[in-house]
């Protein structure tokens, strides 16, 4: 009886060794709030032979490999939704599933528990099938952290094809985001105010459509129409309503006028976008208020101006059934506590340095209905940062937190992991301090593809839902299993983070001044000059420091591209992305091409070396075309790479990087003339 006791005693342990062992190859994404593995063998993926929901339960939008199974009782083991309010969590989107060698459960108390529970399920067997492994049994109880888990949208200098759009909401609902804040400025077609829109702009019923889909997969769609300022989009139409004639930055408040024509687009917007929640009204980086002769009849100061009009937008939201969101810097630059809260002093300095004196007086202008967006897009644990937050708490205001996938400070890619420790650390400080919700901004000022922001807005989906997770390596490591079918172990995304660390030299190697990084402001540039054919060796010695870099630069090219081209070839799925990925390293490459091959020449020992090295940049030259056309072949795939005709850019706008050109010139900014400056160099 001992030996007997002792050998079922082993077998249970074994069984949950293997257990444990088989669910540390799966990577469910974003990771649920407790997994317990029980003694049950569990099951294959292929096993499950039908789906079927429990009485009057209604069937959730589901995932392919689920929706693709029968909804009848057959033969095999089943999946069974239930609806049921009992051991459950609160939360309508949380949910129990317990897999067992008989089949799978999921109960939750709403629709969107269930919804969410197939995506967990999906993802079980995905890696079931992918890697040939059981699903162990197990009891999931997951939920939201966060009810409010949102990713922006930023529009402004391009549009994507609209099914691009439509696989979009798919993906957000896979990773459990269940809002998108779309920042629409001219690219919705306006019935009320047919001249704002650009002629490719989204209709109103295409975008209702869209809206629609979303609302089926539990994402709610809001819009996000500029102003005070932000503008351009506008007032390049609207001189009268300027506040400064020379810019079509910002509106003026005191006219009349301007709340009409917000008011119409307000109104085209909601009723494209008809399932959603808010409002973004914008209202950040005002550089001039006041200023006209119809602010100054008011005698109001500028925070009196900017609240004035910020009770306005934040009344027409509430009378058409929307709550208001507002970026939040402008008061804070008012109260003169802006410049102290971006930087990390010390809680003693915060005491002392940050006064709240003139935030305390004016918190009666501050609408009680109003979201105040506290935008921060590095580092939000900061003793100034939680010095505002807990102001906000005190005076009984709502705040929403609003971290970034792109910050609009890189072209092409985003940077830092993706900011993937920014949105875990800041969706933290949200569920620590109870706030409305968290937004991964994604900006539009340097214009990356969506490819390159996708881990980004899938950091979201993880750390939105469960902030303390995972760490930032771990989730790597999911992201790659769950995008492209990666193992762990295989550590095939490696070539990402040195993608990300290829953009500095990028960003300024052709040049010895100027900048084309958004986060400097664009400006004007001086290329980098020549070899003189007279003097060799002298512009070696000058641009030293550049050929040591681009040396490096080239190692590191060669190592992406190695790692990109084997991720190509094992993925699973997603090669598109993959694509963009090999597009990008092979334009951030060329300047350190053009550099390596003018360094030839000029080192050039004898006629032969040099005539050589002409011909290498003749190559690097003739290569650019080919480089060019391969680039926009695969980029334009899902986003359109030219404005429309008669597009009429904002004034403004002109040092964002993605609006300096009508076609896609604006992604080759200085390797276009750079090549023309060398192909003329040559033929002298």
């Amino acid at each position: 009886m001992k030996k007997m006791i002792f050998s079922l005693c082993l077998l249970l342990a074994s069984g949950l060794l293997y257990a444990r062992k088989a669910n540390d190859a799966f990577q469910l994404l974003p990771k649920p709030q407790s997994v317990v593995l029980l003694s049950d063998k569990g099951l294959d993926y292929r096993e499950l032979s039908y789906v079927i929901a429990d009485g009057d339960t209604e069937f959730p939008v589901m995932p392919s490999l689920i929706d693709g199974l029968p909804r009848y009782k057959r033969a095999g083991k089943g999946i069974v939704l239930k609806l049921s309010d009992r051991n459950v969590p609160d939360s309508p989107e949380g949910y129990v599933m317990e897999i067992t060698a008989k089949g799978v459960q999921i109960t939750s108390r709403d629709k969107a528990g269930l919804f969410y529970g197939c995506q967990t399920l999906e993802q079980l067997m995905e890696d079931s099938r992918d890697f040939a492994l059981m699903i162990p049994g197990m009891r999931i109880t997951d939920f939201p952290t966060l009810s409010y888990r949102a990713v922006h949208l930023d529009t402004k200098h391009h549009l994507d094809r609209m099914e691009y759009y439509y696989r979009m909401i798919d993906k957000l609902a896979r990773y459990k985001v269940n809002a998108v804040i779309w920042e629409l400025e001219d690219k919705l077609r306006f019935t009320r105010r047919p001249e704002i829109a650009s002629p490719n702009a989204i209709s109103k019923q295409e975008m209702k459509a869209l809206c629609r889909y979303a609302k089926e997969r539990n994402i709610d769609v809001s819009p996000l129409i500029q102003g005070l300022g932000h503008a351009g989009f506008i007032l390049k139409r609207h001189w009268e309503l300027r506040e400064n004639p020379a810019s079509d930055w910002e509106f003026c408040p005191s006219d009349p006028r301007t709340y009409e024509l917000q008011f119409d687009l307000y109104l085209d917007a909601l009723e494209a976008m008809p399932y959603g929640k808010y409002l973004h009204v914008g209202g950040d980086e005002i550089t001039a208020i006041g200023i006209d002769d119809r602010c100054k009849a008011t005698g109001k100061t500028p925070f009196e101006l900017q609240m004035y009009w910020l009770e306005k937008v934040c009344r027409f939201a509430v009378e058409h059934d929307r709550q208001p969101i507002f970026w939040d810097d402008m008061p804070l630059k008012y109260a003169g506590i802006w410049t102290p809260m971006l930087s990390n002093i010390t809680e003693e300095e915060v005491n002392k340095t940050m006064n709240m004196d003139k935030l305390d007086a004016a918190v009666e202008l501050f609408p009680k209905e109003c979201i105040y967006m506290r935008w921060n897009y590095g580092d939000s644990n900061t003793p100034a940062h939680r010095r505002v937050l807990k102001w906000y708490s005190d005076k009984g205001l709502k705040v929403m937190g609003a971290t970034a996938a792109s910050a609009g400070d890189s072209p092409f890619i985003p940077r830092e992991d993706t900011k993937a420790k920014y949105i875990k650390d800041f969706s933290q400080l949200v569920a620590d301090n109870h706030l409305e919700g968290i937004l991964a901004t994604a900006w539009d000022d340097g214009s990356p593809h969506l490819e390159t922001v996708w881990r980004g807005y899938i950091a979201q989906g993880e750390y939105g839902w469960n902030p303390s997770g995972r760490d930032v390596p771990a989730f790597k490591a999911a992201h790659a299993q769950r995008e492209f079918g990666f193992r762990p172990e295989e550590n095939r995304m490696v070539f990402l983070d040195e993608l990300e660390k290829a953009v500095f030299f990028f960003d300024g190697a052709l040049v010895t001044s100027g900048h084309r990084n958004p986060a400097y402001g664009v400006t004007g540039f001086n290329l980098i000059d020549l070899p003189d054919k007279a003097n060799p060796g002298v512009w070696s010695d000058t641009y030293k420091e550049k050929i040591e870099k681009a040396r490096q630069e080239a190692e590191r090219y060669k190592k992406i591209a190695g790692g990109i081209e084997e991720a190509e070839q094992h993925a699973l799925r997603n090669r598109y992305t993959l694509e963009v990925y090999e597009q990008t390293n092979n334009l951030q490459n060329f300047p350190t091409r053009i550099i390596l091959a003018l360094a030839a020449y000029d080192a050039a020992k004898d006629d032969a070396a040099r005539d050589e090295a002409i011909k290498e940049i003749t190559a690097v030259c003739d290569y650019f075309p080919v480089m060019r056309s391969k680039f926009e072949a695969v980029y334009s795939q899902t986003r359109f790479m030219e404005n429309p005709d008669g597009y009429i850019a904002d004034l403004n706008h002109h040092n964002h990087l993605s609006a300096r050109t009508q076609s896609s010139d604006w992604w080759f900014l200085y390797e276009q003339p750079m090549v023309e400056k060398v192909k003329e160099w040559l033929n002298k």
